[in-house]
């Protein structure tokens, strides 16, 4: 009896193995290569310190400029919070571009919680611009991960649709292909976890003169607070030092003074529900489709090499 696509199972089968481990290898090279590249000295940043909101980017990418706004507003009085954990819109529109599109985010019509108007502006113009112009400043680099896990996900997907063919093809040629099925539940999962993965949107990655200028003001703003430094904004050396703007771009919305406020702006955690659980499992599993190949290979003598289909 031939082999099917004339490769005998056991071969196929360490071929498979390998072709589920590739993709997730090939990725973690992919990233340390790109973040390698990313470490040469830079010079010494010219231009204005960062904004408020530059710092905000810095420390925690889109939804700290989101949360950083938010606070500034709220704190202004442009905007209150409801019972319901509704923001909402009771001042003039600021001109500021940030806090403007989170003022509009704040009208009626809208999902106007913290989360909302985090997921509806973080690919905004403003929010853009201000990545690129810290990107000219050589305080952040443009991030390879996205497309790293893009990647990662299609080569998945065409090792997953590769043991799909070959099992229905072991399957119409009455072959055995019983040390196929685990590989391929192995990929399934992998495909599952990549494209889970693919999915997420990751912060910014400072530079290391990005790292160092907020490593800086940080230090300055936290040796101010315990200085007693009042909530109204201050700036010594440049940097920003005081205020809930401040405060929350540093720390987060959890640093808000106000803790009443700063509970009711703090968005309740996501359920882990299918994403979390798989999250382990896919690691796991991408593991065990590794383990699971070499113990495939090592049961070779699988009824006349025919176990891979």
């Amino acid at each position: 009896m031939e082999d099917t696509w004339g490769i005998p199972g056991p071969t196929f089968l360490a071929i498979y193995g390998a072709l589920i481990v590739f993709p997730v290898v090939a990725g973690f090279v992919w990233t340390i290569v790109a973040k390698l590249g990313t470490r040469s000295p830079s010079p010494e940043v010219s231009g204005p310190q960062p904004t408020v909101y530059e710092f905000a980017y810095l420390a925690g990418g889109p939804d700290r400029v989101v949360d950083t706004a938010i606070a500034t507003l709220v704190d202004r009085g442009t905007l209150r919070v409801s019972s319901t954990k509704q923001l909402q819109l009771t001042g003039p529109e600021p001109a500021d571009p940030i806090e403007k599109i989170v003022a509009k985010g704040a009208k009626p019509g809208y999902n106007a919680t913290t989360r909302g108007i985090r997921d509806r502006l973080r690919l905004s113009g403003p929010m853009q611009a201000l990545a690129k112009g810290l990107e000219a400043r050589g305080l952040v680099v443009v991030d390879q991960t996205p497309r790293i896990r893009r990647v990662v996900y299609f080569l998945y997907l065409a090792v997953l649709v590769l043991g799909v063919v070959r099992l229905i093809a072991g399957i119409a040629g009455d072959r055995p292909v019983g040390y196929l099925i685990p590989l391929l539940i192995s990929a399934v999962f992998a495909t599952v976890i990549s494209r889970a993965l693919k999915n997420k949107r990751p912060g910014p990655r400072p530079t290391s003169e990005g790292a160092r200028v907020l490593h800086k003001a940080r230090s300055a703003h936290g040796r101010e607070r315990k200085r007693g430094i009042p909530n109204g904004p201050g700036y010594v050396g440049g940097a920003v030092l005081g205020g809930a703007a401040a405060a929350v771009a540093f720390g987060g919305l959890a640093s808000y003074p106000d803790e009443e406020l700063s509970a009711a702006l703090i968005p309740p955690p996501v359920s882990s529900g299918f994403g979390g659980g798989s999250s382990g499992s896919g690691s796991s599993c991408s593991s065990g489709g590794s383990s699971c190949s070499s113990g495939s290979s090592g049961g070779g003598g699988c009824g006349g090499g025919g176990c891979g289909g």
